[in-house]
């Protein structure tokens, strides 16, 4: 097996998507270090993988984020007040605007609950950029799942090759690679900021 393209093709990018937790979101493990922490601030006595896996099936569309709040036994829980402890990653919405300028597509991939990834993006005013959102909530099937980056293809009619993906995590990159897209890995030592990620895409 040819070893998998780790450069970028600048000049055929015709979307960029960007992972939402870690990437757009400053809470790259969204559970650890802001689900638990809410759980238990509503009377949640479930243990981390309990909700974890909780988590998992309400991010697959298995269950609403209202029954995810009752099941884990959160009184008085609401997605309105959850996501108000989400941060945006620094820089972020200004990299997306000189993107957006530049003509080439956006779009979001993200492991993600459907009620909560429609609060945040209207709240931070991200659909403004973002014209896509590929949520697994929506479709029912989580990155690394090869059928994620088929399904953003196929709704932007674009080729593989032809969509870069950023996400922070190395599973996540590695499977978009392996399905012909071209990846960059967000948060490591040398693209950790946006100002890095900026510097990386350029000439654009």
């Amino acid at each position: 097996m040819a070893p998998l393209p780790t450069t970028l093709n600048r000049d055929a990018i015709d979307v960029v998507a960007f992972d939402a937790m870690g990437v757009l979101y400053s809470s790259a493990d969204e559970v650890e270090e802001l689900l638990v922490p809410y759980l238990r601030t509503h009377g949640c006595v479930l243990t981390r993988p309990e909700i974890a896996q909780l988590h998992r099936e309400c991010s697959l569309g298995k269950m609403s984020s209202a029954d995810f709040w009752a099941t884990s036994g959160a009184s008085g829980a609401s997605d309105e007040e959850y996501t108000r402890h989400h941060r945006l990653i620094p820089g972020v919405v200004a990299l997306l605007a000189e993107l957006d300028a530049t003509g080439v597509r956006l779009a979001c991939l993200g492991n993600d609950v459907s009620e909560r990834s429609k609060l945040r993006r209207e709240r931070f005013g991200l659909g403004e950029y973002l014209t896509e959102w590929v949520v697994s909530g929506d479709i029912r099937v989580r990155e690394p799942d090869p059928e994620v980056f088929a399904i953003l293809c196929r709704r932007l009619d674009v080729v593989p090759d032809r969509v870069l993906l950023i996400d922070d995590s190395a599973e996540n990159v590695t499977a978009a690679r392996e399905a012909g897209l071209q990846a960059l890995r967000f948060g490591v030592a040398n693209l950790s900021t946006m100002d890095h990620l900026r510097t990386e895409l350029r000439p654009w």
